[in-house]
């Protein structure tokens, strides 16, 4: 996927990658003036280093307590194939979550990312997720590295609500979602929760996965069901 003129900076500070690219698109002057405050008022480590780097408008909120971790850069809100959302992407933190941020990751326009209380919430390197995509986390859900995520993808590990049962049972409310390393979700898919997807797997478009697919797969369909075996995919 392009990027469609994300500053690609490894390194702190001004250098003549981005000076070029500001001359391109002077758009990015104002990205890069907004990307400046939203590290440092988030008190982001090394915020100088631009460790996240959005579009105008894309926010970050975060309770007491709540710890977003970036061992390189993450990118908000930028523009990619398939895209088409104009909404502003938006990472909303509650209380003692941890949202960790393993790499360089990059996020479309529209996307949610919510953590609820105590959650935790990884994403791999070199993953990114499409316009208008949510995940939800209200316990833990891990992304592993070099996953695609295609547009209007829903991630949930959690019912939200509670479902009492004639024999006095009730439903588990929340359950791990585990998504492991170059994995393939096209668009329109629903994740729910407690399931793994293995390594190298992928899932058709228009999706329902509601139990695990095993590494290498093609999983389609609502019934979900594996329609291949030993594949192997490349961006």
């Amino acid at each position: 996927m392009q990027n469609g003129g994300w500053l690609s900076m490894d390194k702190p500070m001004i250098n003549n990658k981005m000076v070029n690219a500001l001359r391109m698109n002077p758009k990015l002057i104002l990205n890069v003036i907004y990307s400046f405050f939203l590290n440092l008022f988030h008190s982001i480590r090394n915020f100088y280093r631009f460790k996240v780097f959005a579009d105008f408008g894309s926010t970050i909120t975060k309770a007491p307590g709540a710890r977003l971790i970036i061992d390189r850069r993450l990118y908000l809100g930028g523009k990619y194939i398939g895209d088409m959302a104009h909404s502003k992407s938006s990472i909303r933190m509650y209380r003692d979550s941890i949202f960790h941020v393993k790499g360089r990751v990059k996020f479309g326009p529209g996307v949610g990312i919510v953590t609820g209380p105590n959650a935790r919430l990884s994403v791999g390197d070199n993953t990114y997720i499409t316009a208008s995509s949510v995940v939800y986390c209200a316990s833990r859900i891990e992304i592993g590295s070099d996953c695609a995520i295609a547009w209007n993808t829903t991630i949930m590990d959690t019912d939200f609500h509670h479902i009492y049962y004639p024999d006095g049972t009730e439903n588990e409310l929340a359950k791990p979602v585990k998504i492991g390393d170059k994995v393939w979700i096209g668009c329109n898919c629903t994740i729910l929760k407690g399931v793994t997807i293995g390594d190298n797997a992928v899932i058709g478009a228009n999706t329902l996965i509601n139990k695990d697919v095993p590494p290498n797969c093609l999983a389609v369909g609502n019934p979900m069901r594996i329609a291949k075996e030993g594949i192997d995919w490349k961006a």
